[in-house]
């Protein structure tokens, strides 16, 4: 009977350990991410007669085999403030812009190193490490860094 049950346990260990993604490591960084590249955002502005709200959420990225492509884009919707005399102000909507980034990535195993993150975002080269299989991050020859997380 004990040794059912300590087979029994080796069995349920090994089955939670393959279930975390023990059995491959052949694509360490394949699943979904977070891309942030901070270049493409713009501050807010608020002003007595008009408003600038600009929002850039992080974009989806799906690697796959190590690779993967997405697309950021930063919105900026600008509006004016008109008020009277006795009167709540009101705002009305004379715009909207928005802008993308077009963020493409490889991850290059380093064995004994930190791994190589390569990408282009708007035709500019990026070259960076990653820290864990859950943080990336990347910075241009300007300067411009692009992170990847999740």
């Amino acid at each position: 009977m004990q040794f059912n049950t300590m087979l029994a346990t080796v069995f349920f260990i090994s089955l939670l350990l393959a279930s975390c993604g023990g059995g491959n490591d052949s694509a360490p960084y394949d699943g979904t991410w977070a891309a942030v590249y901070p270049a493409l955002g713009k501050p807010s502005t608020i002003t007595s007669t008009q408003t600038i709200i600009c929002s850039t959420p992080a974009a989806t990225l799906i690697i796959k085999d190590s690779a993967g492509t997405t697309i950021q884009t930063a919105t900026c919707v600008t509006s004016n403030i008109t008020s009277a005399s006795g009167v709540p102000p009101t705002t009305t909507v004379i715009g909207t812009q928005s802008t993308e980034a077009y963020i493409s990535v490889s991850i290059e195993a380093s064995p004994g190193q930190k791994d190589v993150l390569n990408a282009i975002v708007n035709g500019v080269t990026h070259t960076g490490q990653c820290i864990s299989t859950r943080a990336c991050s990347a910075v241009s020859a300007a300067g411009d860094t692009l992170s990847l997380t999740r």
